[in-house]
């Protein structure tokens, strides 16, 4: 057996960091020399220079100016459930939380519902409006027609209301407005419902009107004007309901509020008395003209 020294095994040993990164980096060196040459020596090796510059491509942008197709896509993009919730909200608003159109609708509006509900009430009023005037005018001796006005008329009723109203509603709330201590810009972004928000409401707020047309083919004054005030008042009370948050902040909220409300009536109240309950105006044609124009003296 060899003779060990125990004096120099019980010594300390002097291992310097410089020693240390230099055996480190040798052996990081020979590594990486042995992956060159046994790849270089690899005959099936297809060494391909780096490309500069190379960096994953960035995600297209989503913002398109407003009279482009591209800027509306967003609000399409709705799901059919979503669209059957709002419209229920829209009649029975307790079946959905009190904040749901802060945390539903007002950030991420859509004009799929409004767009349908307003193109199904234009047919279901002017096919409903025939056929009051035809249940009226059955027992009477008149040439009764179809009139094909109905549909254009109701078009431009519909379509204005649902623009013209949430718009002027909008520039309402953006010009009366309290400030409560925030800077007035960002008191209003966060207190007002953007133009598109209530454009969606509005467009949603007419559903119940669908089966009220349908309704106003009875033809019994009276009844007739019970679905108006029902109609209008559901309708109107639940854009309130949504928008109460909104409409304490202004300085006019029982002006805004009698406005909602009575621009509802006035439109159910125009439906029910152009559309139904005068449908002999338009419509018809009274025989007794048809036959003296038809056999009288020329």
């Amino acid at each position: 057996m060899a003779n060990v020294n125990t004096g120099q095994l019980l010594n300390f040993q002097d291992y310097s960091p410089e020693h240390n990164d230099r055996s480190a980096r040798i052996d990081v060196e020979a590594v990486h020399t042995n992956q060159y040459n046994n790849s270089m020596s690899n005959p099936n090796y297809d060494y391909q220079d780096p490309k500069i510059g190379d960096e994953p491509e960035a995600a297209p942008q989503s913002n398109h100016n407003f009279w482009t197709v591209e800027y509306y896509q967003k609000y399409f993009d709705i799901q059919t459930n979503e669209v059957v919730e709002r419209i229920i909200s829209s009649v029975l608003p307790q079946k959905v939380t009190a904040n749901y159109f802060d945390e539903r609708i007002k950030g991420k509006p859509d004009l799929y519902g409004p767009i349908w509900i307003s193109v199904t009430l234009i047919f279901t009023i002017a096919v409903s409006g025939n056929i009051a005037s035809y249940l009226s005018n059955a027992n009477k001796t008149v040439h009764w027609r179809y009139d094909f006005h109905i549909l254009s008329y109701a078009a431009t009723a519909i379509f204005c209301y649902v623009w013209v109203v949430p718009l002027a509603l909008w520039a309402a709330l953006k010009w009366s407005t309290i400030p409560n201590g925030q800077d007035e810009i960002e008191t209003q972004q966060l207190n007002s419902p953007t133009i598109m928000s209530l454009f969606c409401l509005y467009g949603y707020s007419l559903a119940i009107y669908v089966p009220v047309a349908v309704l106003w083919t009875i033809q019994v004054y009276w009844l007739q004007w019970l679905f108006v005030i029902v109609a209008a008042f559901v309708s109107g009370a639940v854009l309130i309901f949504w928008l109460m948050p909104a409409l304490r902040k202004s300085r006019y909220f029982p002006i805004l509020i009698g406005c909602i409300l009575g621009f509802h009536f006035l439109l159910a109240a125009g439906f029910m008395s152009y559309f139904f309950h005068s449908p002999s105006s338009g419509g018809v044609t009274a025989m007794p003209d048809v036959i003296a124009t038809t056999f009288g003296p020329k």
